[in-house]
């Protein structure tokens, strides 16, 4: 009883706070401490293509001062946009990391394979 290694029942706990601040650090780092790195690095490369493109319509609309009204316009809507699209990027990293970090446990509890009671009968006969 207090000899016996119980490594097969033991499951390795996620916690949900440092999913979120790893997400709130930057994007996808929530899910990279989920072990789920692919979705990490859509996350990652996401939020910095939003940011990068932000920067770089809010310079064109910054420097736009001698174009005309639409196109000055164009450059804010876009710039506009890519923000908006940082902060769904964040929210949905954030909230995907907590709610991930809260089933992990499950996740691996259902990955483990089942025995088949059948087979066990027939081996004992």
């Amino acid at each position: 009883m207090f000899g016996q290694n119980n490594d097969a029942d033991t499951i390795n706990v996620k916690s949900p706070q440092t999913a979120a601040v790893r997400s709130f650090i930057f994007p996808g780092g929530g899910q990279y401490y989920n072990e789920q790195p692919i979705k990490g690095a859509v996350l990652t490369t996401m939020g910095l293509s939003s940011a990068i493109l932000y920067l770089d319509y809010s310079k064109k609309y910054n420097d736009s001062k001698n174009l005309n009204q639409a196109d000055k316009k164009n450059f804010l809507h876009q710039r506009n946009r890519y923000g908006w699209w940082i902060i769904i990027v964040y929210i949905y990293g954030l909230l995907d990391a907590i709610v991930e970090a809260h089933l992990h446990p499950f996740n691996k509890v259902m990955s483990e394979k089942l025995e088949n009671p059948d087979r066990e009968d027939k081996k004992e006969k």
